[in-house]
């Protein structure tokens, strides 16, 4: 054996230490002429400091104690190769991989013995040439017996598929040359990387993407090239540099059937038309924030086949449920004058929601603070009785505090205040939690007038008040949540009665977005002079004609429990039985 049997160029009767390039690491290297390659010439071993391949030629060589001879640089002359026609074992390799002699003739496969140095020996071989401009380049050897690889030293690491990839305005480009050659066994002119994807975990590689650069004669001309790399962690990595290098607007991407991460899985499992069918059917590479209907098939499917669900869920009164009802993704607003019962008109629609839909929610209500308070308004709400013996109607039990605090626990959890101000940022992260531990399905923000409100300076507050809608509205679609937002309408004026009117989302400061941006807009409102306990819903917007329409629905006020029924309540505030 002598070292140009293993691809080194090296001396073969010199003495001393030698550097020269690594036959298994510097063609793929960003600095392919770096000497990273130590041969002893004493004891014939060498030794890679890059990539660690070592080995020997096994013979110790006679030191006859006389100065070594200095040997001339020299360029080293082109590899000879001895390649000859496809061997019938080659043919049948071939065959195994579902190619056809046809296909090997057209891509000029030859066989060959060639040193494989992981073997570290000599195996029959299949040699592929790259060829650019008519002329090769390079060979690529694939051990027939075993999964190994070499090249010829010095070869130009090209794309492959260089020459019969030009002037194609649509090409399918894969991971390796075996992949290619089953496209073209299907029909496709295709092409691959020169030497495969990177490992996953690499954390540069621009140097295996020289390649795109160097063919833009190539690529240029490409209006639609098809990524059909390998569907294993590094070919999606790989699938991803190689779309952003070559523009995603013209890249697309393939979906390979089940058990099959390639190209050639395809072919050999499922033959040509499957390949065909593979290469078909490819969609524009994924671009965030583009979509079409297609890509929500299954949500759309499941809208139509559950009509009933997207009218969405009962508020709990029945004669409401015909003007709006609840559904995650929602944003609603909800505005009245001070003290009109919009509070207290949230924290039931909440609980019964919890009842009828095992709903869970998140609160940030500063306005019903200390905690203490607000769980008293809660929890005789829920026991419909109060919580201490002033009424008429009996008082809960210490029995009945403990259950409401333990069910209520469950399904109702607070956005606490603190010394730190409560910014939209704060709030939605704290949100996010909830959706991921307690799988929250709605949230109340009451009210927006609280927060803590970091205008950029050179924003009016028209546009700060859409981008906190903006962000609102997408955190309840992304998170598939309803978002109950109160906001405080600005000084109304009486009118001549002395009464105040019903407010809109246009009375709420500075902004129309309120109405805009809002999915549901509601008013709660109540005359102050009356004291029959009626109270006003008025749903003065509703988007979505599935979820209701416009119109207005009285529910009376209970004193004592704080509930909403929809039947006058007696002057005595004893309890009834109706639905709420």
């Amino acid at each position: 054996m002598t070292y140009r049997d293993h691809n080194i160029d090296a001396p073969e009767n010199g003495t001393g230490e030698y550097h020269t390039t690594c036959p298994e690491c510097s063609p793929h290297r960003t600095k392919k002429t770096d000497k990273c390659l130590s041969v002893n010439m004493d004891k014939r071993v060498w030794k890679c400091h890059h990539c660690g391949w070592s080995g020997g030629l096994g013979i110790e060589t006679v030191h006859t104690g006389l100065p070594p001879v200095p040997t001339p640089k020299t360029e080293p002359e082109p590899e000879r190769l001895n390649t000859q026609p496809l061997t019938p074992d080659a043919v049948k390799w071939l065959a195994s991989r579902g190619l056809s002699p046809k296909t090997a003739e057209m891509a000029g496969l030859r066989s060959c013995l060639r040193f494989f140095p992981r073997l570290n020996r000599e195996a029959p071989a299949l040699a592929i040439p790259f060829s650019r401009d008519g002329r090769i380049v390079n060979w690529k050897f694939r051990a027939l017996t075993e999964k190994a690889f070499t090249q010829t030293r010095g070869g130009d690491q090209c794309l492959y598929g260089w020459d019969w990839a030009l002037g194609n305005r649509r090409l399918v480009l894969t991971e390796g040359e075996i992949d290619a050659l089953s496209a073209c066994e299907a029909g496709h002119l295709a092409c691959s990387c020169p030497s495969g994807a990177p490992p996953a975990d690499a954390k540069d590689v621009a140097g295996k993407l020289k390649f795109v650069d160097e063919a833009e004669a190539v690529f240029g001309g490409a209006d639609n090239i098809v990524l059909a790399t390998d569907a294993d962690a590094p070919g999606v990595k790989w699938r991803e540099a190689l779309a952003d290098k070559l523009g995603r607007e013209r890249c697309w991407t393939v979906t390979y059937p089940e058990n099959c991460k390639d190209l050639n899985d395809v072919l050999v499992k499922h033959g040509c038309d499957a390949v065909r069918d593979v290469i078909a059917t490819a969609k524009p590479y994924p671009v965030a924030g583009l979509a079409t209907f297609e890509d929500f098939a299954d949500d759309i499917l499941a809208y139509y086949r559950h009509h009933d669900s997207a009218r969405g869920l009962s508020t709990g009164w029945v004669s409401l449920d015909e003007h709006v009802r609840l559904r995650t993704g929602t944003i609603y607003i909800v505005t009245g004058i001070p003290s009109s019962g919009k509070s207290e008109w949230l924290d039931q629609v909440m609980l019964n929601s919890i009842a009828e839909h095992d709903w869970a929610w998140a609160v940030f209500s500063p306005e019903n603070y200390p905690p203490p308070v607000h769980f008293q308004k809660l929890a005789e709400k829920w026991h419909r009785k109060p919580l201490w013996s002033q009424w008429s109607i009996p008082a809960m039990t210490e029995a009945d505090v403990r259950e409401a605090i333990a069910r209520l626990s469950q399904r109702i959890h607070l956005l606490t205040i603190d010394e730190r101000p409560s910014t939209i940022d704060d709030l939605l992260a704290r949100l996010k939690v909830c959706v991921v531990r307690h799988g929250i399905k709605g949230f109340i923000l009451d009210p927006y007038n609280e927060m803590e409100h970091a205008r950029p300076s050179n924003w009016s507050e028209t546009e700060y008040i859409s981008s906190f809608l903006s962000s609102v509205r997408n955190f309840t679609r992304i998170h598939d949540v309803a978002a109950f937002v109160v906001a405080h309408p600005t000084k109304l004026q009486r009118r001549d009665d002395g009464s105040y009117p019903v407010p809109s989302p246009y009375d709420i400061s500075a902004s129309a977005h309120w109405r805009n941006k809002a999915d549901v807009c509601i008013a709660v409102w109540r005359d102050y002079d009356a004291q029959d306990g009626r109270v006003e819903i008025h749903v003065q917007k509703v988007r979505d004609k599935m979820l209701g329409r416009p119109g207005t629905v009285n529910l009376w006020w209970q004193r004592a429990t704080g509930v909403f029924y929809e039947t006058e309540v007696r002057r005595d505030e004893e309890t009834r039985r109706e639905h709420f």
